[in-house]
């Protein structure tokens, strides 16, 4: 019998995950614009029920001496905290990486969260936001 080629399955996750019991991926966006008060919607992608893990800002375009932002699950920085709004100080440039402090792991069911920038930088800046988590949207009881 001949191979048929390699094997692929199939998830509801954009990564190639067997178990939804991984950490993965669930809101990304790059070039944040940090010096503009406000809100950027981060789309959840590909579940309806999750646990945040860790936040990761990272490629700052420039040092953010200035900017203070936060994520949260309503606009306006409303809601449910995530990551409180706090000093981005820590980010000199586009090689630094800042785990935000996580202030709830409670299930969150939101399809958007919102990255609220309360602190603009002065000039023009961006940095890239990575949110990690659990997926539990596939169990059923």
């Amino acid at each position: 019998m001949a191979n048929p080629g390699p094997a692929s399955t199939q998830t509801i996750h954009p990564q190639g995950l067997l178990s939804n019991q991984a950490i993965r991926l669930l809101a990304v966006f790059p070039a944040v614009n940090v010096n503009v008060l406000g809100d950027t919607v981060l789309p959840i992608a590909n579940t309806t029920n999750y646990s945040i893990y860790q936040v990761i800002f990272t490629n700052a375009s420039t040092s953010l001496t200035t900017a203070a932002a936060g994520l949260f699950t309503s606009p306006s920085a409303g809601g449910t905290a995530i990551v409180a709004n706090a000093a981005l100080s820590a980010l000199t440039g586009p090689t630094v990486v800042s785990q935000r402090t996580v202030a709830t792991t409670a299930n969150q069911a939101g399809q958007n969260l919102y990255l609220n920038v309360a602190t603009a930088q002065g000039a023009a800046a961006t940095m890239d936001v990575y949110v990690y988590g659990y997926d539990f949207s596939t169990y059923s009881q």
